[in-house]
């Protein structure tokens, strides 16, 4: 009996135009009910990441920056160096100045600040600090060498460079808890890497010229070495070039090479040739001998070709006057022939002189290949000879390269020696900052800020991950699958719904005007009859069964509200009358279903359930209960069954097998998700089709959806 009829239009798609919302993956209305609903433990903790970062930003020692400001160049400015000369290339610039601020931070240029501040001697430097100095010394070291690691590891801890991409000039910090001791040390590490990098420097250029003078006294003497052992070799096996000049760094081309070169040269010519003759020949010799190029262009065999035309010509004009025997087609026979044997003859000659020209060409071919093969011959030898003049002409020019490039070197050197200027100067001396970098109460107030709105986040997700209740429309559609008929706002007690179903304008009536008009379009004949179920008791479904059928009774219906629920009745206390007399009796056929009938308001009936039985299932199996249906169809127009809940019970199966629409009640906020969802999957395998849900008890404020959902109550309180 329960028929499947077309759904009514989704709460979604009624509001799709309204919202107006594009779908970005995250719902971001649903992100805000879900703060909204845990507003409270959500302001908690970010009050409380607030407080923390207040506290923690109180209690922190200033620290105070003082910067020095150095200009870093590629190689130093001195007056022997030439304007046009550039010492650096723009491929190498970036990793030389990075390798300056490695040397910068590094461990040597921490101890040498130390040396040279002599801040290992006291305390001041770990009570300006505000460090503990050690009192003990480490394995395998002494106090004083203890001393001077910990002060280094505090400088490295607390210095920092930067240099912007695109400039040279390098920022050197320093950071201390005292604003003037910052800038002492600031300057002082500027002063030691300066010093430092001369004193490399100056190291670097002595040793430099000294390797250099020894490496260019062995460079001169094997390069002269080389030159003479070129020469001797070279005048020893006649090895000179065409031009008549001596051996020099290149090797020299002999006159038997060049003329081997220019011989093979014509033999490629001559092949090319020997096969072009040949193709020709061929294609004379055993294709059509009209199709020859040469026969074709020959002036002879053109004259022949049209004499023979025109006498053939005659001689069909005149064949059908004359009789072949005639002397005139004899005569015409004989020119014939002559023509063309004359034409044979031809070209047969074109092919004589093709394959002369082959014959030629192959034997000019032949004999350059001859001489080819004689004069490489003839230098293979000599090429031999010349394998080992081109290793020695390979060492002179190496060695000549060496010299010139260490001659170079050691000139640069020496011309700098004694000049050495740093590529390292300071622009602008730290000064005593006035304020302290850390802490920054602004900066640790956004951060908490943000940690907070993270942490009430990451609360609000796990609270809603754990919690599935169903509290929005949208689960009904997009969880359940099941179409959206309405929703009932929340309220509390008998007599206030009761209250507000006597004003037609106040928000309950105004929800179960909508619900009515939803329920209207489930059939084509009208509503018929109707079985209100839920998925778990105390979700409000027999609420909803009296403030429809109040609903359908006002509009002028005539309706009869049926307790189907046998096990826990509820209609008789709403409607504030006995159930001493109801269904089980009419089920057991004690008495007609118009003795249990009473009327409670105009056009509203009720049938309580009457005695509960100690079997329910076996009351609905029955078929008493298909007569007592079939009786109050015929009597009244809409016919609302207020059902048991689903789980764990066999009554409402039963019941929705015999009635034709059936309305699954789900209570907001209370609700399980997998409950409901299981209860859904039990109707829809005994084959009940479920016409829609109601969503009970809604609070769109407490929810979170204040205006989207709220609006349409509020606008009918403002109204009423």
């Amino acid at each position: 009996m329960n028929a499947t009829v077309p759904p009514p239009e989704t709460f979604e798609d009624a509001f799709a135009d309204e919202r107006g919302m594009p779908d970005f993956g995250i719902d971001l209305r649903r992100v805000w009910a879900a703060i909204y609903r845990h507003r409270f433990v959500f302001g908690g903790l970010v009050a409380l990441v607030l407080a923390a970062a207040i506290v923690l930003t109180m209690i922190t020692t200033p620290v105070f920056s003082a910067r020095t400001a150095m200009q870093i160049d590629s190689d130093t400015s001195d007056v022997l160096e030439e304007e046009t000369s550039f010492r650096s290339f723009d491929w190498d610039v970036e990793r030389f100045l990075q390798t300056q601020i490695d040397v910068l931070l590094s461990r040597g240029t921490a101890m040498q600040l130390v040396e040279d501040m002599e801040l290992a001697r006291d305390d001041t430097f770990f009570d300006r600090m505000q460090v503990p100095a050690p009192v003990v010394p480490a394995p395998g070291k002494t106090l004083a060498e203890t001393r001077q690691d910990s002060i280094a590891r505090i400088l490295q801890g607390n210095v920092d460079a930067d240099l912007p991409r695109y400039s040279r000039i390098l920022d050197l910090t320093f950071e201390s808890p005292d604003a003037e001791y910052a800038a002492i040390i600031s300057n002082a590490y500027a002063e030691a890497f300066i010093a430092s990098n001369l004193e490399r420097r100056f190291e670097s250029s002595s040793y430099a010229r000294e390797y250099l003078q020894e490496q260019l006294a062995g460079a001169k003497k094997a390069l002269e070495d080389a030159e003479r052992a070129q020469v001797e070799y070279a005048r020893a096996n006649n090895l000179v070039n065409l031009d008549g000049g001596s051996t020099g760094d290149e090797t020299p081309l002999s006159l038997t090479q060049q003329t081997l070169i220019n011989t093979n040269d014509a033999l490629g010519n001559a092949r090319n040739a020997r096969i072009i003759a040949e193709e020709r020949y061929r294609a004379a010799r055993s294709g059509d001998p009209m199709q020859i190029p040469e026969v074709q262009t020959n002036g002879y065999i053109g004259q022949l070709q049209q004499e023979l035309a025109m006498v053939e010509a005659q001689q069909g004009r005149d064949a059908s006057r004359y009789k072949a025997d005639h002397p005139v087609m004899q005569e015409y026979s004989r020119r014939t022939a002559s023509l063309r044997n004359d034409l044979g003859k031809a070209v047969s000659d074109v092919r004589g002189s093709l394959r002369q020209q082959y014959q030629a060409a192959l034997r000019n071919e032949r004999q350059l290949q001859g001489n080819v093969n004689r004069l490489r011959s003839g230098t293979e030898a000599e090429q031999s000879r010349r394998v080992q003049f081109n290793i020695l002409a390979r060492e002179t020019a190496t060695n000549r390269d060496m010299y010139d490039a260490l001659l170079s070197r050691f000139q640069e050197v020496s011309a700098s020696a004694g000049v050495t200027n740093s590529n390292v100067s300071i622009i602008d001396r730290a000064e005593t900052p006035l304020a302290p970098v850390r802490p920054q109460p602004f900066v640790n107030l956004a951060l908490g800020l943000i940690a907070g709105l993270a942490l009430g986040c990451l609360y609000v997700f796990l609270r809603e991950f754990v919690d599935d209740a169903a509290r929005t429309p949208e689960d009904i559609t997009e969880r359940f699958g099941l179409p959206f008929l309405g929703s009932v706002p929340k309220l509390t007690g008998t007599d206030e719904i009761g209250t507000s179903l006597d004003n037609p304008k106040s928000s309950v009536s105004e929800a179960f005007a909508a619900l009515r008009t939803s329920l209207g379009l489930l059939g084509k004949d009208g509503l018929g009859d109707v079985l209100i179920t839920s998925s778990q008791q105390s979700e409000g479904k027999s609420f909803v069964a009296y403030g429809i059928a109040r609903s359908f009774a006002r509009e002028g219906r005539k309706v009869l509200v049926v307790d189907a629920d046998l096990r826990r009745p509820s209609q008789h206390s709403i409607f504030g009358v006995s159930r001493e007399r109801g269904l089980t009796n009419i089920l057991t056929r004690q008495i007609k279903p118009a003795e249990a009938a009473t009327q409670v308001q105009e056009n509203l009936d009720l049938i309580p359930s009457g005695p509960l039985p100690p079997s329910v299932p076996e009351f609905f199996s029955g078929p008493s209960f298909q007569e007592f249906r079939d009786w109050a169809r015929a009597n009244y127009d809409i016919v609302v069954f207020d059902g048991p809940p689903v789980m764990g019970l066999a009554d409402t199966v039963l019941l929705a097998q015999k009635i034709e629409h059936l309305i699954f009640m789900v209570e907001a906020g209370r609700a399980s998700q997998g409950r409901t969802a299981a209860a859904i999957r039990r109707l829809k395998t005994n084959e009940v089709t479920i016409d829609g849900a109601v969503l009970n008890k809604f609070d769109p404020h407490s929810a979170g959806y204040g205006y989207e959902y709220g609006y349409y109550y509020s606008y009918a309180s403002e109204t009423a």
